[in-house]
């Protein structure tokens, strides 16, 4: 379309020039059309139109009789052919610009996809499935983080938000990310995973890297909000295996992170109450550690997590999301039709405009999974 019009307009001065006394010189607006296609147009469109713009110039004033002076007709070729010519230029450069920011975006998605890896993710017993929006625009992620780790031990799921949001929060994300995936090959209790993260983030707060990204912050200024989720399986203990009735055996540990939610399979939605204990990176002022807590999921049962960028996500009159009523009318749908309502819902409460990154998480028991003793029987 802006192609269309820039040739549009480049014929009409053309002719309106043709068909009015010679007086009045209208060639030097023809130059607008290149400057138009520099700025809309591709860099082809651009070069055909300054092309043919140069061509008419030419036509105009060195072929056909123009009734002016010869010095009026050689500046309105030249001043035509240096516009064109510069606008051929900036459509180069944009062009390039364009390149080098989709090489850059190619990089940066293929980094941020190693950070998080794009959902569902399943192991033997769990699929877990949701969504990330970061709050800044043309980024994949930002301040929010999750992981599923199929162990020895049974599912490790991991969900925590970073204090603060964009691309900023990565080092901080990075750090308890990787330091959860070595520790849930390596310590079989989740209590000792979540203490593995705290010192995966305090030696990130004591490194190089971080003192130069921070400014000369407090690393206390920084800290991480976490929710790990276990399930205990035990090869040689039958009683860490699933029970008769598939219900499996689920132990999580809330580090100052919002409360998850219990979808049962009649409908019924509540918040899975636990005392929070102080988020990663904080841990160090009181001297108890966390305490996890333990529960027997129902085989047909989900476990909603998220991070409070749903939860304080605010509308246009400023209130904010209402989580648990959504879920109590979406608790019958399927996980796919749920995350999809639920994201809908939630651009369509911000207006579009996250004030925050927002990660949503539901955890779920795999169809194929490996039932308990009289189920396999």
């Amino acid at each position: 379309m802006p192609f269309a019009l820039a040739l549009t307009y480049l014929m009409a001065v053309v002719i309106i020039d043709l068909v009015t006394p010679a007086d009045l010189r209208l060639d030097m607006y023809a130059a607008l059309a290149p400057m138009t296609a520099a700025a809309l147009c591709t860099y082809r469109q651009t070069v055909f139109v300054g092309v043919l713009d140069f061509g008419l110039m030419v036509a105009h004033h060195g072929v056909l009789p123009a009734g002016m002076p010869a010095v009026n007709r050689v500046g309105s070729v030249l001043g035509n052919a240096l516009m064109a010519g510069a606008s051929i230029a900036v459509a180069r450069l944009r062009r390039d610009e364009v390149d080098l920011l989709e090489r850059v975006r190619a990089t940066g998605e293929a980094a941020q996809r190693a950070l998080l890896r794009p959902l569902p993710l399943r192991t033997r017993r769990v699929v877990v499935d949701g969504f990330y929006v970061s709050s800044q625009r043309e980024a994949l992620i930002g301040g929010d983080i999750y992981e599923v780790v199929d162990t020895p031990y049974g599912t490790r799921v991991l969900i925590g938000d970073v204090r603060g949001k964009g691309l900023g929060t990565l080092g901080a994300g990075a750090a308890v990310l990787t330091a959860f995936r070595e520790a849930a090959y390596h310590r079989q209790d989740l209590e000792g995973g979540v203490v593995a993260m705290e010192q995966g983030l305090y030696r990130y707060h004591r490194s190089v890297e971080y003192e130069a990204s921070s400014g000369g912050a407090q690393a206390a200024e920084e800290f991480v909000t976490a929710l790990v989720f276990g399930t205990e399986e035990d090869p040689e203990d039958p009683s860490e295996r699933p029970d008769a009735a598939g219900r499996v055996r689920v132990v999580f540990l809330d580090c100052g992170h919002v409360a998850p939610f219990l979808i049962g399979s009649d409908g019924g939605v509540h918040e899975l109450e636990q005392d929070p204990g102080l988020p990663l990176g904080l841990g160090n002022l009181v001297p108890q550690p966390r305490s996890p807590r333990r529960i027997a999921l129902p085989a047909d049962c989900r476990v909603l997590a998220c991070t409070d960028g749903v939860t304080e996500a605010r509308g246009p009159d400023g209130g904010f999301y209402p989580l648990a009523e959504r879920l109590n009318d979406w608790a019958g749908l399927p996980t796919p039709e749920l995350l999809a309502r639920l994201r809908a819902d939630l651009d369509a409460h911000t207006g579009g405009r996250l004030q925050d990154d927002v990660a949503v998480l539901v955890m779920e028991r795999a169809a194929d999974a490996p039932a308990g003793p009289r189920e396999a029987g």
